[in-house]
């Protein structure tokens, strides 16, 4: 465990070592974030609380490590950090969980993944158990089906998500993603559209400046924007999205100094890849804008990035 960190602390740092993983010798197991694993998920127990610690008022977050194999089962599940009551009573509840089969190189691998589970007294606490449930439904229907079933599945949780106290901010931004997902897959623009307005409305309170999920919320708000025609809308999200992974990596910079230099490295690599994918889909837009000045200007630095890397 690391008890000189905090849950939050344990994550990010769990998340540098996340891409160094990615960079390294493929046959090694690959490490997945929370954030990830939670988008695989498609089947979630919710834990027990446990009766002693109810009467203490015992709560808080605990992370674990799972083993997930290559049929989306937990094959194993150890805690990290976490009060034990609470450990005792989410590891049973995990290995009962499913998620939809992670893959490496197109075919079926398995993953070892951080899960964060929040044990709450709180208002809203038990709404929030049911609206977690609900997501996990969501997942599994956005990764077998394009149709109503999505949407209506993704639209059921995010009902649910809007009636959570406001501190439930992470939940209400997660829900509208999903449910953005879904309307897009499904082919409604306009939907899809509203819904990823009201994520990244949510996103602005809950995430902190350099958080990379925002690249995500900005990804997914260009890509309706230009569903819809609103092609100048999507260039302004295009430069949102080289912003916040420039502050992605201004804050990565903060973090090198507890890093290897090899480790360090392999973090800078994956930031640069993730910059280049960006200005060349930035690029890919401008083009069809017909703005083929600052499209090659795009194209350039895109190339330069790969040179370095």
């Amino acid at each position: 465990m690391l008890p000189s960190m905090t849950v939050k602390q344990q994550i990010r740092l769990f998340f540098i070592l996340l891409m160094v993983v990615r960079g390294a010798n493929s046959q090694e197991t690959r490490l997945v974030s929370n954030e990830e694993a939670n988008q695989h998920l498609t089947k979630r127990v919710q834990p027990k609380y446990p009766s002693l610690a109810e009467m203490a008022h015992i709560q808080g977050d605990v992370l674990l490590r799972v083993m997930i194999d290559e049929r989306g089962r937990v094959s194993e599940a150890k805690g990290v950090s976490g009060h034990p009551m609470l450990l005792e009573a989410a590891i049973p509840a995990v290995k009962s969980w499913q998620f939809e089969p992670f893959t490496e190189d197109g075919k079926p691998a398995a993953v070892n993944a951080l899960v964060k589970i929040a044990f709450d007294l709180g208002p809203g606490a038990e709404l929030h158990g049911q609206y977690l449930q609900q997501e996990a439904e969501c997942n599994g229907q956005l990764h077998n089906s394009t149709g109503p079933q999505a949407e209506a599945a993704c639209k059921k949780a995010l009902a649910t998500a809007m009636k959570l106290p406001s501190h439930f901010v992470s939940a209400k931004m997660k829900a509208y993603e999903n449910a953005g997902k879904a309307a897009y897959a499904a082919k409604d623009g306009a939907e899809a559209l509203a819904d990823f307005q009201q994520q990244l409305i949510f996103a602005q309170q809950a995430l902190q400046p350099g958080n990379p999920l925002m690249i995500q919320v900005r990804s997914n708000l260009a890509h309706a924007y230009e569903a819809t025609g609103k092609l100048p809308e999507a260039d302004t999200e295009y430069t949102e999205m080289e912003k916040a992974q420039e502050a992605s990596v201004a804050e990565l910079k903060k973090r090198n100094e507890n890093l290897k230099r090899g480790a360090a490295d392999g973090v800078n690599t994956s930031y640069a890849h993730n910059m280049q994918i960006i200005l060349q889909e930035h690029a890919r837009l401008l083009r069809r804008m017909g703005k083929i000045t600052e499209a090659e200007a795009l194209e350039q630095k895109a190339n330069s990035l790969n040179e370095s890397r």
